[in-house]
């Protein structure tokens, strides 16, 4: 029976292992980047024709999906680029005005400083300072649960180099043959 493949510009609609296939990616993965999409557009039933049915996707999600796939790979985090993609609105920081820096001359008469025009440059993610404090807990904290956990390596080790001479006693003794009960 010959095998028929279905490129994305036809005007079906795709099961996710054909479509993850087609994306290059794992069906699995695919249904869990459809998962974060539905859950950023609020929308649960957003590949799903009807209620309680299997995921489809059309060639247009497919095409959305590889521009987020490229995005992540580009250095996006991949909630973000799944979200630029799919158009989901993500909580941003709203921008305050910058003040034009100004300079005193000699007669301390302020000066405007010329702005910086912008260039075609993007801005490098990476590259930002982080916006808020992490929520992990402090290096003090990590330093206490590092001896803790230090401390408890050092006591397994010992008990283990304890149990480990027992067997090393208990191999001699049985060094001998079992026919030779009689010695001691």
């Amino acid at each position: 029976m010959p095998t028929q493949t279905i490129s994305p510009e036809q005007d079906s609609e795709l099961v996710a292992s054909v479509a993850a296939e087609q994306l290059g990616i794992k069906a699995v993965t695919l249904r869990k980047y459809s998962t974060m999409v539905e859950k950023q557009l609020n929308d649960e039933n957003r590949f799903r024709p009807a209620d309680n049915s299997h995921r489809l996707y059309t060639a247009a999600d497919l095409k959305t999906f590889q521009a987020a796939i490229e995005l992540a790979e580009q250095g996006t985090t991949l909630a973000t680029a799944l979200g630029r993609a799919f158009g989901a609105k993500i909580a941003t920081t709203t921008k305050q005005p910058i003040a034009k820096p100004t300079t005193m001359t000699q007669s301390n008469k302020p000066e405007k400083v010329p702005e910086a025009t912008p260039t075609s440059k993007s801005i490098d993610p990476n590259k930002m300072a982080p916006a808020a404090k992490p929520d992990g807990p402090s290096n003090a904290e990590l330093y206490r649960q590092q001896e803790m956990i230090i401390r408890r390596l050092d006591s397994l080790s010992e008990r283990l180099n304890q149990v480990l001479v027992r067997l090393d006693q208990q191999a001699s003794q049985a060094a001998k043959p079992w026919w030779h009960f009689w010695e001691k």
